[in-house]
């Protein structure tokens, strides 16, 4: 028998485990776990003779290091509290960092995503950062398709986030700023507007189609005139695209509860009945807001029907 490619007795083995100090009740799955590595080993080199290895190589050491690989992730996460399954699952990846995480993360789901949500919260406690951080690690893989940045990102939020409270910032405001800031995508003014935008909507009881629909269009026009050099502080200007967004959201909401087929030509217009009165050379009526818009709906409705 070839003495590179001699398995460890399971006698020579338990030795080995019992001076590295493991749990006894560990040593049947890890004797399992040291037979299929030797197995997978053995056929990888079914055609070596003991020549064709290196002077400190064997089928059996490479087996026995590939156990002791295993071994030590293994215990650690069952230390932390996870099940066997996922302990399992992250000392056989052949993954690193937070790629390890993530596609262990992502194959539970599909097979059990109670356990997986678990486990993912276990994990991340065992990170050992505050409350809003851990918020926002669980949220970004809900919403994050890239193994990796997951920590990096949620470190930015929570930065970002305590920052903008000692501003005097509401929640609302310093979870959307932090939200879109942290993974350095957006324009600060962007995020700035968005949040801002959303804040308010928030407060106005709206829904979450309409907080989504006015937060992106308000911080996509402001953020577009704002980042022009030598016109950020036009106020003429920044407060005409402001009424334009609002033209629109009321257009919008309009649209949605009255089923419109030509929501287009519709929001057309009544984006210029409404700026058409709210920027006339005459002035602004001296009229309510809310009696102006509801004779700018009233206009709007004329001209759209008449076709």
């Amino acid at each position: 028998m070839s003495n590179k490619k001699t398995s460890h007795t399971d006698n020579e083995l338990i030795t080995i485990f019992q001076q590295d100090n493991i749990n006894e009740k560990y040593f049947p799955k890890f004797l399992a776990y040291y037979k299929k590595c030797f197995d997978d080993l053995y056929d990888d080199h079914k055609d070596f003779n003991d020549d064709d290895f290196d002077e400190d190589d064997s089928v059996q050491a490479s087996a026995l290091w590939c156990t002791n690989r295993y071994i030590k992730p293994y215990l650690e996460h069952i230390a932390r509290g996870h099940s066997e399954e996922w302990a399992h699952s992250i000392a056989d990846s052949a993954e690193d960092g937070e790629r390890i995480v993530y596609f262990v993360y992502s194959d539970l789901m599909r097979i059990n995503p109670e356990l997986a949500k678990k486990e993912l919260l276990i994990h991340t406690k065992s990170l050992g950062n505050d409350e809003h951080f851990e918020r926002q690690y669980l949220y970004l893989f809900e919403v994050m398709d890239e193994p990796n940045g997951r920590i990096q990102t949620a470190l930015n939020y929570s930065k970002i986030y305590k920052e903008q409270i000692e501003k005097g910032k509401t929640a609302v405001y310093s979870h959307q700023f932090a939200d879109l800031m942290s993974d350095g995508h957006y324009n600060e003014i962007y995020c700035e507007e968005y949040a801002f935008a959303y804040d308010e909507a928030v407060n106005k009881n709206k829904s979450e189609e309409y907080i989504s629909v006015y937060s992106d269009k308000y911080a996509s026009v402001l953020v577009d005139i704002k980042r022009r050099h030598g016109i950020s502080d036009d106020e003429e200007m920044i407060d005409f695209a402001i009424e334009k967004v609002k033209a629109y959201m009321n257009a919008w909401e309009y649209g949605k509860e009255n089923k419109l087929k030509d929501f287009k030509r519709f929001a057309e217009i009544y984006e210029h009945t409404h700026l058409n009165t709210y920027f006339a050379d005459a002035g602004w009526p001296e009229e309510s807001r809310e009696k102006m818009d509801s004779m700018i709906l009233e206009k709007t409705l004329e001209k759209f029907n008449k076709n």
